[in-house]
């Protein structure tokens, strides 16, 4: 009966050790996998920015690129699909997403639309649009003395408050970019010569 026991033990203990050790091994694998894929991500992050240092122009006086992407940041960290700034014309001036051209000309001609028909109340400033995917909202801004329009798309509404928030990260955001764009017309403006 004894011996009935001692094997009944040995088999219990024996299969707590091999759960013990089966553990132990699933914990270390899920492990690596985690630190082989934070190393992935570190490695395709590397390769972007690298890219990028590789993409921009020689003459950095001119072209003052930054090594951040600051509007993606800033679309993140308020929950929106994507963020795109265009001038009156349509163009695209920055974006989140690869093809602005398409929805930066749309939306913006839907302004200029709305604003001249709205009998006659040229102050503007803000349309919202709701969609079955979300919330698209037209922003009238300006940067110095320039109109643009900012165009975001979001899951969810935004409320004042954060609207203020974002369009003031917007702008600072804007501030680097417009300023580049004056200081290479300047500089372009500097080499021009008039022939007769």
């Amino acid at each position: 009966m004894e011996s009935i026991y001692i094997l009944f033990l040995a088999s219990i203990s024996g299969f707590l050790i091999v759960m013990v050790i089966w553990k132990v091994y699933k914990l270390q694998q899920h492990i690596i996998k985690q630190n082989e894929k934070e190393q992935l991500e570190n490695e395709v992050i590397e390769g972007l920015l690298e890219l990028k240092k590789s993409s921009t122009p020689k003459k950095q006086e001119m072209y003052n690129a930054s090594n951040e992407y600051e509007l993606i940041e800033l679309a993140l960290e308020n929950n929106l699909s994507d963020i795109t700034i265009a001038c009156e014309e349509g163009l695209p001036i920055i974006s989140t997403i690869k093809n602005p051209d398409e929805i930066a000309a749309k939306y913006s001609a839907l302004f200029e639309y709305a604003r001249n028909n709205n009998g006659g109340i040229n102050n503007l400033q803000k349309i919202s649009i709701k969609s079955e995917d979300g919330y698209k909202y037209i922003i009238s801004i300006v940067k110095n003395g320039i109109p643009l329009y900012c165009i975001i798309s979001s899951n969810i509404e935004l409320d004042p408050i954060n609207e203020k928030i974002l369009i003031k990260g917007i702008l600072n955001i804007l501030d680097r970019y417009i300023s580049e764009n004056n200081n290479v017309e300047e500089e372009y403006e500097k080499t021009i010569h008039i022939v007769k």
